[in-house]
Order: C-alpha cells, then structure tokens, then sequence
C-alpha cells in the first residue's frame, strides 16, 4: 500500500500530531511525560490551541497514524523510533510537512539523535548554559520564527541545553554565543525545527516557562506557524515573480 502525505494548506485547520506518553521521559522532574496535551506542558499546548491549531497524540509516527497532519512534535522522546518510522517522517516532511523536534543536554533524549541524522543534522549535547537558571538565546538573523503571526521577539530563555550542527542557526546561547540554540531546516517541500531544551517549553518545575505573552509563547506560536507552511516549490516562485513582473508593467503601462 502507498501512502500519499497531502498536507493541508489552512494554518488554522492545522493537525498537530504529538508523540504521547508510551513514547516520551518526564526529565526526571515533577508533572508527567512532556508530550502535547499533558499536565507538564499544559500551557505550551493551550497556546497552540488558542492560536487555533489542532492537537492530537499517538504511539507511532508511521505513515498510517500521520497522514493527514500538518506539524509532527517529538516531545522528549525516550523510546527509540524505528526504521520505518524514520522513513515514514522523512517522507512526511519532503512531501511538505512540519517536524519540530526535541533533544535536550546529556543524557536527556538521545534517541531523537538518529531522527536528527534522516535530516543530516547532529546534537552536541553540552551542557550549554547555567545549571537551574534561565539564560537566553538570542536572535542572530532575521526569521519568521522571531517575527511571525504571534509577535516579534529578539529573545527567549533556555537552561541547560544541547546545541544543533549542520541546520541553520537562527538563535545561539547567550552564555556559549558559538554554539546554535535554535535552527531550523528546509527538506523538500517541508520544514525541521529543531529545539535544543524541554525547560524552554513544558510548565512544571522549572524557572521558566511559555506563559501567555512573554518571549517563549511568542517564539512557541511561531515555531509551529513555521513549521505548518510548506516550502514553495520553485516553479511556483518563478511564477509569482513572472506575475509580479506584469503587473509592474500593466501599471506603468496604464500610467503612460
């Protein structure tokens, strides 16, 4: 049987699709697993929905359980994905999907680490940071995950975390600036988000967490906007600038 994965284009249709808690860790701290929809990340979750995403949970990313959403989130996952389901997320995202993927410092989640090669990424798992204290990551260059439909932020703050090699950097540790704290990746026609702490995003037992209207939540919302919308294929770019170009001389034409 072949599966066609046909993103659908609405971002407020959108299907998020989390990985639930037979497959995430709970970070050795208080709250549960931290997957969407669960206590230990209730406030990352009642963002999106007030953003007017939709949320789901499931065991499995295989093409089966996938087809027909819009943005795969990891969550801390802890149990490892198998080969097919590395196929089947790969393929996802060429075709046009969002995949926004979760590791964390150490020993936190390296199971993730192989879902980061499908893409030709690594971690480097640090620590990066300051131990029980939030420290920021700071914007280095212009991107619709800092400036997008929640709002415009040049910053959110992280505590121990991993960094990210071979995507591109967007945001870098205040504390260790050489080392990518947020980055992100076009793969065919999708987009890889690719997150470097937990304690950014869930909402139990750390200093910091995506309240409404500080810095996380903004960054938070727009990392799943960005994710949402497929990559504009090529050809229709050179449209559009073909487009643009005609109207530019209808104008002038209509003037003279």
């Amino acid at each position: 049987m072949v599966i066609l994965f046909v993103p659908t284009t609405s971002v407020f249709a959108v299907a998020i699709l989390s990985l639930d808690g037979t497959r995430t860790g709970d970070e050795v701290e208080s709250g549960g697993d931290r997957y969407l929809t669960a206590p230990a990340m209730a406030d990352a979750t009642n963002i999106l929905l007030n953003a007017g995403f939709t949320i789901g949970t499931t065991s499995s990313f295989v093409a089966s359980n996938i087809v027909g959403s819009r943005v795969l989130y990891t969550g801390t996952v802890d149990t490892a994905f198998t080969a097919q389901e590395l196929s089947d997320i790969g393929m996802f995202v060429s075709a046009g999907g969002g995949l926004v993927m979760q590791r964390d410092w150490g020993s936190f989640y390296p199971v993730a680490d192989p879902l980061a090669s499908v893409f030709g990424v690594t971690y480097n798992p640090g620590p990066f940071g300051i131990s029980g204290t939030g420290t920021s990551v700071d914007q280095i260059i212009a991107h619709a995950i800092w400036n997008g439909p929640a709002g415009s932020v040049t910053s959110y703050d992280q505590m121990y975390s991993s960094s990210v090699i071979g995507a591109m950097a967007i945001g870098v540790h205040s504390t260790n600036p050489s080392e990518t704290a947020l980055s992100v990746l076009n793969y065919g026609l999708g987009h890889v988000v690719f997150l470097t702490d937990m304690d950014a995003w869930d909402s139990i037992g750390d200093p910091i967490t995506p309240t409404v209207g500080s810095n996380n939540a903004i960054v938070w919302e727009n990392i799943f906007h960005f994710a949402a919308v497929p990559v504009p294929e090529p050809s229709t770019i050179l449209l559009l600038g073909v487009g643009l170009a005609g109207v530019g001389f209808l104008r002038r034409r209509f003037k003279n």
